[in-house]
């Protein structure tokens, strides 16, 4: 304690209580900005543009993960009614396959914890469980929208087929497929519609950002083009809805081509590279030092004044 009564009367003593108040500042921001790491028919078979899908499974899968939380018929339940915080759920009704298929394969769905914005993980079920899914919710709580089959989705992995011929004859398909959909969009186009209706949430360069509630826009770095457009038609969270009359069907494949040319871009890297966080995040950090730059210039002026003095 003599120690610090010592200094404290030292003409540097103010300088340096700022320093350290402004790295508090900063410290304190990053524990408590939220981030993605908080931050969890009875009718045998119907076809479908990818395939046939297997209701009665899907029924199985709805009554095994979801119905605890929305209830068998659907339309959701409260926590009054399950006695429990973190076991309810939203209705079902009207939400349609693009839904289901968008949250589950996404891995957002099953959830842990409804009362929390739940982020991007591993999907817990394979495509064609998904589908089955999705086809259940839609046949037994009426139709939204559809999924979009001529959007292609996640890449062909090698550990869901059998031979090597399988699976390098999915990926030619997929390829095939993400060009003709993605390359055929007006990028330019898509760049602007994107900074009109898109930017302000998940940030100029794709990576997030934070919004009201303790919620964020995720990143759009891992999305496939098909997951875009299902997040378009569905809304998720706080997104608004655009449909064919906000955003025609081109509209949507040239902003898609964009955001896929914008995953493509490296980092620009440099001494400090910040990863393209964005510019609020890069405005806080080149704030917090060129302050710091500041107060280390007031101190060294006044300390050649007082010396020439």
């Amino acid at each position: 304690m003599k120690w610090i009564t010592a200094r404290r009367r030292h003409p540097l003593a103010g300088y340096v209580v700022v320093i350290i108040a402004l790295a508090f500042l900063g410290v304190g921001y990053a524990l408590v900005a939220p981030t993605p790491d908080q931050a969890a028919a009875d009718t045998v078979a119907a076809s479908s543009e990818q395939g046939e899908v297997d209701i009665a499974n899907g029924k199985q899968i709805y009554t095994q993960s979801c119905m605890s939380c929305h209830g068998e018929d659907g339309k959701g339940r409260t926590q009054e009614e399950t006695g429990d915080a973190a076991a309810w759920g939203p209705s079902l009704e009207g939400v349609g396959a693009a839904a289901v298929d968008f949250y589950v394969s996404t891995g957002r769905m099953p959830s842990t914890d409804p009362n929390v914005q739940m982020p991007r993980r591993p999907q817990v079920y394979s495509d064609e469980e998904i589908a089955d899914l999705a086809a259940y919710v839609e046949s037994a709580f009426g139709g939204g929208p559809g999924i979009p089959y001529n959007v292609p989705g996640e890449a062909p992995q090698r550990s869901d087929f059998d031979s090597e011929a399988d699976y390098e004859a999915a990926l030619a398909e997929y390829e095939k497929n993400y060009e003709a959909y993605v390359g055929g969009g007006d990028t330019e186009a898509g760049m602007r519609l994107y900074m009109t209706n898109c930017a302000h949430c998940h940030s100029w360069s794709g990576a997030g950002g934070a919004l009201t509630d303790g919620r964020w826009a995720p990143a759009l770095s891992q999305a496939s083009p098909r997951e875009i457009y299902e997040a378009m038609v569905v809304g998720p969270g706080a997104m608004p809805v655009f449909n064919d009359a906000t955003l025609s069907p081109e509209d949507k494949q040239a902003l898609i081509s964009f955001v896929k040319n914008l995953q493509a871009e490296p980092n620009a890297g440099g001494p400090f590279s910040l990863d393209r966080v964005g510019q609020v995040a890069e405005g806080f950090i080149g704030w917090t030092i060129g302050l710091s730059l500041i107060v280390a210039c007031a101190i060294w002026i006044t300390a050649k004044q007082r010396a020439h003095d």
